[in-house]
């Protein structure tokens, strides 16, 4: 198969600063008789310090620089060890209410060790002190973030309620950052993240986005060079905002994000190049330019690290060469995915292409597997199947595995599967069974149902009663099937 993949050039390797020894400072005397809380005369407890305020500022300057020598290093459990709990290991700035920066950063700390909830309260008190402080308010939003997404990467349980909890903590303290420094890039866009990534709104994102690249594009490049950290978010925003626009439908203008994003990061790949050349694989493929988008999906197979998966990459490549009739190509991308690595996704698309290639029954005994094994998008291969069997002429099972699908939806999701039921009507269609068939097209029609075909379907159905004699289109019933235990055979 030739490689159409396209040239990119070597990127230069990032630099890695090398590690600075650091003396342990001698531990803190803790005021064991004087412990401070939300409750006490402030007057009072600073009162039992012997220090004057310049050495104090001192004192949390040589803290503050310390624990910024150890965040450029990532030596996350050495600032815990050192500053956390900050009541005890620096009571002094906490009677002082010197402790608000220092709380910023230990907690920071705290949710790279993956303690977000230890950061979370740390943090509740440092915005009580300074309602003012904006890196309170955004460090506080990203402990809640990143809490919620290790949830879902570690596959965690999180009680219902708390996960609530968490968006709502995110929302209102990252939307007080934002008010506090409206020209941030960095605010929009981790908020921008929560609505896309944690609760699925990509439309709710799209403005906190765009804001978030205005934000960029507005600076001077003095500007630019001086808030240089926020480039990355620059960046990132771009393809995020391209992301929730194909799933507006909105492609045209995905690409031309995408092509500003490869113009704006082809020197620093803040973006890997694995996912920015799949990003536009994918918005060509759905503009139907098959040709290229599997250029962008090889060239991103290519440069893809050992340790990234790429199986998502292949299965469009394949889908894009079946779309082209490129039958034997697409399974070649197929077969670049390892037997153990193919999700039902990659099988659906291998079905396809042993269907193309007239091998139903192969395509049939793979999806027979797949849906034994898929307990949340079992009804996709279903769907499948029934498409299938309806090509063999096999009336019944077409019926059958229409049914199954419909149930297994309900029962999972509270609703029956439209498409499953358009299957089940067309199956019924075959087996002259009309009445019923009629029944189940009026209940989509009444749901505005889209999908190709369904009104020439639904005109066929009627046509067939209207020729029918009287008497049988008077007597027919529907019949529903129950439940969801039926089997589909192999």
């Amino acid at each position: 198969m030739e490689n159409t993949a396209r040239k990119i050039a070597p990127q230069e390797n990032a630099r890695v600063i090398g590690h600075v020894q650091l003396e342990i400072q001698p531990g803190k005397t803790v005021l064991e008789s004087h412990p401070v809380t939300e409750t006490d005369d402030f007057l009072s407890t600073w009162s039992a310090f012997a220090c004057d305020a310049g050495s104090l500022r001192k004192e949390h300057n040589r803290i503050v620089g310390e624990i910024g020598l150890l965040q450029a290093e990532s030596r996350w459990q050495e600032i815990i060890d050192l500053f956390f709990p900050i009541e005890n290991k620096v009571p002094e700035m906490v009677a002082a209410g010197m402790d608000t920066e220092i709380r910023v950063k230990v907690a920071f700390a705290l949710v790279r060790a993956k303690r977000q909830e230890d950061a979370v309260q740390t943090l509740l008190v440092a915005v009580r002190q300074q309602p003012e402080d904006v890196m309170a308010h955004y460090t506080l939003g990203y402990a809640a973030l990143d809490a919620l997404f290790s949830v879902r990467t570690e596959r965690k349980i999180m009680p219902a309620k708390r996960r609530h909890e968490l968006i709502a903590l995110a929302h209102t303290h990252f939307a007080a950052s934002r008010t506090l420094r409206p020209e941030s890039v960095t605010f929009f866009y981790r908020e921008a993240i929560l609505y896309k990534e944690i609760e699925g709104k990509p439309k709710l994102a799209i403005p906190l986005f765009e804001q978030a690249i205005r934000n960029w594009q507005t600076q001077s490049v003095q500007e630019q060079e001086q808030h240089h950290q926020q480039r990355p978010k620059y960046i990132k925003s771009l393809y995020h905002l391209a992301s929730c626009l194909l799933q507006s439908a909105k492609a045209g203008r995905s690409l031309e994000l995408l092509h500003t994003l490869e113009q704006q990061d082809n020197d620093r790949n803040f973006m890997h190049p694995l996912f920015k050349h799949f990003a536009f694989g994918k918005v060509l493929h759905v503009l139907g330019r098959f040709n290229e988008a599997i250029q962008y999906l090889e060239t991103a197979g290519t440069v893809a690290e050992d340790h990234q998966p790429t199986d998502f990459v292949w299965e469009l490549a394949a889908r894009s060469a079946l779309r082209l009739q490129q039958i034997d190509r697409a399974m070649g991308f197929i077969n670049k995915v390892p037997q153990n690595r193919r999700r039902p996704y990659v099988l659906w698309t291998e079905a396809d292409i042993l269907a193309a290639q007239g091998r139903s029954r192969e395509a049939l005994r793979l999806l027979q597997k797949s849906a034994e094994r898929d307990r949340r998008s079992r009804h996709v291969s279903l769907i499948r199947m029934a498409r299938l069997y309806l090509g063999l002429q096999d009336y019944d099972k077409a019926l059958e595995a229409a049914l199954y699908a419909a149930n297994f939806c309900k029962e999972t999701f509270g609703n029956p599967s439209k498409e499953a039921r358009f299957w089940q009507a067309a199956s019924l269609y075959r087996l002259e069974r009309n009445a019923e068939a009629l029944e189940i097209v009026v209940e989509l029609e009444a749901q505005h149902f889209q999908y190709p075909h369904f009104s020439r379907l639904a005109g066929m159905i009627r046509a067939a009663l209207a020729a029918a004699p009287k008497s049988l289109s008077d007597t027919a019933t529907f019949q529903q099937g129950e439940g969801n235990g039926t089997t589909v055979s192999r």
